[in-house]
């Protein structure tokens, strides 16, 4: 293992400047970890690669680097086409696909999310001729009901007829195939690694920001869209009651990309939605002169649903019980007197906001009371509050959520005002 490596996040990338890109994350036990090939300076007028790296974090904010994959330990030797790679566990094992530039798949197995890990094969698990496509950049997704995938392969605008993504089950022992690969019908030209997942029923084939949704594993997939956060290669992970998506951005000129993460939100017809803002800031950053912090960038959510507001733009977060709503780090509250909600309730229910935890010190409480448990979507309201005391200039926001039985409370936004009027905040 290569010396450990921490890295803060300020802003996206998450990473900036090291070349660490191709995002796939996963969650293993407690911690994200982050399997990404690794751009090295340009060479050749094209991508350089020598190895892959492995990061995990415990916060999505600071980053360690676990592990240094190289690929004299594989079947490939030393190169500099160590293109994109992802990872799955299974039993206790964990499995590690790779791919030796655009034209061979390997994998790999090891006991740890950090490896290290062992050529399982000591050969390609693709070699370029099982498939007309090329057979390169893997992902492997879990279904529902226990069975593993790997789709694979390239656009043919790219490289040429007969090239697409393809799709096949894998076998009980993870490196072999119990299906010979078949194409995924798209709709779309495609644009280089794809990534596999299921949010609800439904399932997304996601490439270079694009995604198509389908019903079925091995589709048809339908053109839906763009979720408009990233140049290259994406995935995306659920954690914490949240749902992130990992994003590349270049942060230097040239074929040198980086890492970056933002949250992701679902509308009823699938489309995926980004917030602009948070794909520049990336996630666990909060600033209390914006002015407004919605409520479904939450890094932690406990009890609540995000859903889609029916007369306004965005969503809310909802809440039918008990929830807890954590906002870690929010900076520049030396100067804030108070805090403003904008939500409703059909019935009743209290928001306390404290600080730290939800057993911190309380700041301020709202009480909400529509006894004829009536939302009224385009005009939610704004209730303020003014802190008893301030609290730390760089706080953790806790927001509990308490709906009274058979009530449901939603909350869209908040934000802190610096001035205390008789009737409210300042303008």
């Amino acid at each position: 293992m290569d010396t450990k490596k921490t890295v803060t996040a300020k802003k996206n990338p998450i990473i900036p400047r090291m070349g660490v890109c191709d995002p796939h994350i996963h969650v293993f036990g407690d911690r994200l970890w982050l399997y990404a090939s690794h751009d090295a300076e340009p060479c050749r007028g094209f991508f350089c690669m020598h190895d892959w790296q492995i990061w995990s974090s415990a916060d999505a904010v600071r980053w360690q680097l676990e592990q240094v994959v190289r690929p004299e330990d594989f079947f490939m030797g030393k190169s500099n086409d160590c293109w994109a790679v992802d990872c799955a566990e299974k039993d206790g094992k964990y499995y590690y696909f790779f791919s030796d530039g655009s034209t061979r798949i390997g994998v790999a197995v090891g006991d740890s999310p950090a490896g290290p890990f062992r050529d399982a094969l000591g050969k390609p698990l693709l070699d370029g001729t099982v498939t007309p496509t090329r057979e390169y950049d893997p992902t492997v997704f879990r279904d529902d009901d226990g069975s593993y995938y790997l789709a694979f392969g390239g656009p043919s605008w790219a490289y040429g007829e007969g090239c697409g993504y393809f799709i096949a089950k894998l076998a009980d022992d993870m490196i072999s195939f119990a299906e010979p690969p078949r194409r995924i019908e798209l709709d779309h030209f495609g644009d280089d690694k794809a990534s596999l997942n299921k949010f609800g029923d439904r399932y997304y084939l996601s490439y270079g920001g694009y995604y198509a949704i389908a019903d079925n594993v091995y589709g048809p997939y339908k053109f839906h869209g763009h979720t408009g956060s990233s140049i290259d290669h994406t995935s995306f992970c659920e954690w914490n009651g949240q749902l992130f998506q990992g994003i590349t951005v270049n942060d230097h000129a040239g074929a040198f990309r980086s890492s970056g993460l933002c949250y992701v939100h679902i509308r009823k017809d699938g489309t995926l939605v980004t917030d602009p803002l948070i794909v520049e800031y990336g996630v666990g950053q909060y600033d209390s002169d914006w002015n407004r912090i919605e409520a479904e960038w939450y890094m932690k959510g406990e009890n609540v649903e995000k859903v889609e507001n029916e007369t306004l733009f965005g969503f809310s977060v909802a809440a039918t019980q008990r929830a807890v709503l954590h906002y870690p780090k929010i900076r520049g509250l030396k100067n804030k007197v108070g805090l403003v909600l904008c939500g409703c309730c059909a019935g009743r229910a209290t928001v306390e906001v404290r600080e730290g935890s939800e057993t911190g010190r309380l700041l301020g409480k709202i009480d909400y009371d529509t006894p004829d448990r009536q939302f009224w979507f385009n005009s939610m309201t704004d209730r303020f509050f003014r802190f008893d005391s301030p609290p730390a200039d760089e706080t953790d926001l806790c927001l509990v959520i308490t709906p009274e039985q058979g009530s449901e409370y939603r909350l869209d936004w908040f934000h802190f005002f610096a001035e205390a009027m008789e009737n409210g905040p300042a303008d």
